[in-house]
């Protein structure tokens, strides 16, 4: 059964409020997705609510949405910093339930810095606990007192085939099919989907 994280709906509802149309429905989330059984309907409709609830999505009649981009999320520096903190100042033998323990940072997002720190070299595995991973701060920590920040996530080699996908929905679902001009670019957009996938598979 497919699931959706919340940052993965996001970036659907970006892709599909593309050139200035900022309203989406719940019908097209589902094609864009690919949700077919109810259940995952729901989890992304959870999803959706706690969009509301932060004012990134506006609910304007019942399954249609308008985008606010203005309010989602931005990085949090102060989650890294109190992560980094403890990173340097804690003895070695931590594990990453302690860290979200007492930086009060989700779990998530301490395995996935500390994951980044220990592929850039600032952490070392030192050990187990029972079936528990321990770490410890390496030199290279030590001597790097600001907070070094991973990179913001690298482009998605398939955007453009990925943007090209959600306004394909966002035509089929709102345009008349018969009218030329929609045909039209209905096959620009299946053109640049084929023309790419042609080329992985040959």
């Amino acid at each position: 059964m497919k699931s959706v994280t919340m940052d993965q709906l996001r970036d659907v509802i970006q892709r599909l409020t593309e050139g200035g149309k900022n309203t989406i429905s719940n019908a097209m989330l589902y094609e864009a997705l690919g949700f077919e059984d109810e259940v995952e309907k729901q989890r992304m409709r959870r999803r959706v609510t706690s969009m509301i609830k932060k004012s990134e999505l506006i609910r304007i009649s019942p399954g249609w949405y308008s985008y606010n981009p203005k309010a989602q999320p931005q990085r949090n520096g102060e989650a890294y910093m109190r992560v980094w903190r403890l990173v340097r100042s804690k003895n070695p033998g931590w594990s990453m339930h302690d860290m979200a323990t007492v930086t009060r940072v989700s779990y998530t997002m301490v395995t996935r810095y500390c994951g980044w720190l220990l592929e850039e070299g600032y952490l070392a595995r030192h050990g187990r606990k029972g079936n528990t991973r321990l770490y410890r701060a390496t030199q290279k920590a030590k001597e790097q007192r600001d907070t070094p920040y991973p990179p913001i996530a690298p482009s998605d080699p398939f955007d453009k085939e990925r943007s090209a996908a959600c306004r394909l929905v966002r035509l089929m679902m709102e345009r008349d099919l018969y009218q030329n001009g929609v045909r039209g670019k209905l096959l620009k957009e299946l053109n640049i989907l084929n023309k790419r996938f042609q080329e992985v598979e040959s």
